[in-house]
């Protein structure tokens, strides 16, 4: 409009906000009968209203006020199934990424280790609901009793409050129990304190069991800056989803999320196709977090597509000390990684196991660079191992185990407060044995063979009313007497309620790892005679116990070995 006067140019200006005015007001104007039509649903229409108000619109024949107030006031959304389990989704990357520094033997600092033990146990919690006072009450011997069945690991939960027996079961996934079993076998055993009786699978930093998982389910919330929402927020929000299953299989989802006391619900909880059975049907609700739910940071971890950890690399190529580790064509077809992390871990293992061995050898005397040299060479080790120098530095002299009057081990004896060992089923041919739930050393007392002390006359004349079945006497002499600990007698006077751990200990002639010792024992102002198993190499987490019974008879032991300790 260049060449148009000043009386155009007005005019026009003029037309041009009248026609913008008339589309504002067309275009951010609403009728209140069209957002019914819209959306049928009050609520959501309601809510709907309230946005565009707050937006600057216009709505034509609207409720009046009041109304508006009072529906908006009384609004309340609860959480679905995918609110409350954000926390898991929230906090994956970096828990992946402590795990694949776990699994490569790197540097975890001590914030990121209580953040592992806090995501198994958000996963517990939200993953597979239980109750914060359920993950509190399990205990090392219930996982190390866990199976496998269906697809999943059932693993299952007995507390007592007060005087109510409560159980609890729970289905994880084989990804899920490989993260366990890591925080099991490489955190868990830096918080034992063996001076603390204390066997719950969760442990603080002061080796103590976790006061309030409730509690840490709330900082770990606050980590990431989301709203805190607890488990019965979860609990409430499963059983709206399972409203739109058939009636039996919300009576399972019931039985499932309750901890039982007895009764129907508590045997059909004791029944492992019923509890993965439940827990696949979880899966299937609507809004519930998968645990197939890939993420680019899980993957980027080098632990395979399959998810394989370094114990699943073990199992399939076990350490000993003359093997050659794995090639990586033969890790490749076992489907784990390429690159050389579980390689050059295995060789370390292997390193140690060739380190201990050498030193195991010169026990009384301090060897000679080329006696080691020759021992090397005799074994045929040419790389991977430690040399000659550092064998000869690195020995100590052995030491005797001062037991006799160590407070603590008196303690143990008296009132079987052994910490660290759990009884597991093997099931047949074995029966029940005992494995480890923390790291021994070399030389470690770990538990007792308890019983009464009698006579070994007496022990030969229980012998003759077996009939040849398994028994538990173990024969042993006090200076010149002979003598028998009866274990044979359950439970004993002293422990009514406790299944002892040294009677379940199995035998083994070739691979013992722990050795039965006679002390006497000052306890309750007299002398008894006690046995005491010494490891007698380093056991590590989550490994059977076995000594040797000394005899080729079932029904008794300890008859015919040395029971001296080695100066």
């Amino acid at each position: 409009m260049k060449t148009s006067t000043p009386d155009e140019r007005a005019e026009e200006l003029q037309k041009a906000k009248a026609s913008h005015k008339e589309w504002i007001r067309n275009s951010r104007t609403w009728d209140y009968q069209e957002l019914c039509e819209i959306l049928p649903d009050r609520q959501s229409r309601l809510s709907m209203m309230k946005e565009l108000l707050r937006r600057g619109f216009f709505i034509k024949d609207q409720p009046d006020d009041s109304e508006l107030a009072t529906t908006t006031a009384t609004t309340v959304i609860a959480p679905s199934i995918q609110d409350c389990q954000m926390i898991l989704k929230a906090a994956k990357a970096d828990f992946i990424r402590n795990h694949g520094n776990l699994l490569k033997g790197s540097e975890v600092s001590s914030a990121d280790k209580t953040l592992y033990r806090y995501y198994c146990e958000a996963i517990l919690v939200f993953r597979h609901h239980q109750c914060p006072g359920a993950v509190e009450a399990l205990t090392d011997a219930e996982w190390v009793n866990r199976m496998r069945h269906g697809g999943r690991v059932v693993t299952g939960i007995t507390s007592k409050k007060k005087s109510k027996k409560q159980t609890a079961t729970f289905a994880l996934t084989y990804r899920e129990e490989a993260w366990f079993q890591l925080y099991f076998t490489a955190l868990r055993p830096e918080f034992i304190q063996p001076e603390k009786v204390c066997n719950s699978f969760f442990l603080s930093s002061t080796g103590e069991a976790v006061h309030s998982v409730s509690q840490d389910m709330d900082r770990l919330h606050k980590m990431y800056k989301l709203p805190v929402l607890g488990s019965h927020r979860l609990r409430v929000a499963v059983e709206a989803a399972a409203q739109t299953l058939p009636v039996e299989h919300q009576k399972a989802i019931k039985d499932y999320l309750a901890q039982s006391t007895g009764g129907v619900q508590q045997d059909r909880m004791q029944q492992p196709q019923f509890v993965v059975d439940t827990a696949v049907l979880l899966d299937s609700l609507s809004g519930y977090v998968s645990d197939d739910d890939t993420d680019t940071s899980e993957t980027s971890v080098e632990c395979g597509p399959s998810f394989k950890d370094f114990s699943n690399f073990m199992s399939r190529f076990p350490v000993s000390l003359d093997g050659q580790p794995p090639s990586k064509k033969q890790r490749v077809d076992e489907g784990f990684p390429d690159g050389r992390v579980f390689y050059d871990r295995w060789r370390r293992v292997q390193y140690a196991k060739r380190e201990e061995y050498l030193l195991s050898q010169f026990t009384h005397r301090k060897p000679s660079a080329a006696r080691v040299e020759r021992l090397i060479a005799q074994k045929g080790w040419r790389t991977n191992h430690p040399s000659p120098e550092d064998i000869v530095r690195m020995w100590k002299p052995a030491s005797k185990v001062i037991v006799e009057t160590d407070d603590i081990i008196i303690k143990n004896v008296s009132q079987q407060t052994w910490t660290g060992l759990a009884i597991k089923d093997f099931g047949p041919p074995q029966g029940l044995g005992v494995v480890t739930t923390r790291r021994f050393s070399k030389g470690d007392i770990v538990c007792d063979y308890h019983g009464k002390v009698i006579t070994a006359a007496a022990g030969r004349a229980m012998i003759q009313d077996m009939h040849d079945e398994p028994g538990y006497l173990f024969f042993f002499k006090a200076g010149q007497k002979d003598m028998c600990l009866d274990a044979q007698t359950f439970p004993c006077d002293c422990h009514p309620n406790t299944d002892t751990v040294g009677r379940r200990i199995n035998h083994s002639s070739k691979r013992p790892n722990v050795k039965p010792l006679h002390c006497v024992l000052k306890m309750h102002g007299e002398d008894r005679d006690v046995i005491l198993f010494r490891a007698i190499q380093d056991i590590n987490v989550d490994t059977q116990l076995k000594f040797d019974y000394g005899v080729n008879r079932k029904s008794f032991r300890g008859e015919g070995l040395d029971l001296e300790w080695l100066d």
